[in-house]
């Protein structure tokens, strides 16, 4: 997601307001997409329309994203890249990768401030092995009049992953107010999820004992969540209101 200029003396508050406002572009984009796609000026149209809705309330943009220097980390980039377009910064590491050559960290789990800790944190991993259950669930148990509501239960599930990621990052939580936000976004998504894996339950009670396991699955990555919030509220209250550590 692409980050404001100076995020370090945000608060929680400060940070769910840009991440609301980021969703809502999101939103509109994709209405957009939706709308104009099939015209042969889909991009300049989409374009102009978020420019002249959210021009000076999110970053500034000038959405151009083929000449754009943050195209490779903006989440919302059109641009893909091309033969003369320069690779994204890591793709030279992925061809290392598959040479044989040694990945960029072998050690495991990773220690704070590596930028894969957050796979190896208890709440990822629980999360995770709940998002792969509920692949398998979705592939080869639910019914096809039920598949599209067993459709958002994984695109719940997997926003709550994303959240918690940003949330985890490298362990370091140098921000704790925006660890705070992407963690309590993050329980927002498994909570919708948990609802929609009950109405799947209402809807197919014969598939009722599998999806209570998934149901238990899901409350167990809450609680991890939630551990993971306390310890970013505790992280919070370490540092002082200029972000520097309490004497």
């Amino acid at each position: 997601m692409p980050q404001p200029p100076d995020t370090s003396k945000w608060n929680e508050y400060d940070w769910e307001q840009y991440l609301r406002e980021s969703d809502r572009y999101a939103a509109h984009f994709f209405g957009l997409l939706k709308r104009f796609c099939d015209l042969p000026s889909a991009r300049e149209i989409i374009n102009q329309k978020l420019e002249r809705e959210f021009k000076g309330r999110l970053l500034d943009c000038n959405f151009n994203c083929e000449n754009c220097e943050s195209r490779w980390n903006c989440e919302f980039s059109t641009f893909s890249g091309d033969e003369d377009g320069e690779p994204p910064p890591d793709s030279q590491e992925l061809d290392d990768f598959d040479d044989g050559a040694a990945p960029v960290s072998s050690t495991f789990p990773p220690e704070p401030g590596n930028p894969l800790y957050y796979e190896a944190h208890p709440a990822f991993v629980m999360l995770r092995q709940t998002a792969l259950g509920w692949c398998n669930v979705y592939a080869a148990i639910l019914p096809a009049d039920v598949r599209p509501l067993g459709l958002k239960v994984l695109f719940h599930i997997g926003r709550a992953l994303a959240n918690l990621a940003y949330s985890i990052a490298d362990g370091m939580y140098a921000q704790p107010p925006a660890s705070l936000s992407m963690a309590k976004r993050s329980l927002d998504q498994l909570n919708t999820a948990m609802g929609e894996v009950q109405r799947l339950r209402q809807e197919k009670p014969r598939l009722a004992k599998i999806l209570e396991a998934i149901e238990a699955h899901l409350m167990r990555s809450q609680e991890s969540i939630e551990d993971h919030l306390h310890a970013c509220r505790k992280r919070l209250g370490d540092i002082g209101k200029d972000g520097a550590p309490k004497a």
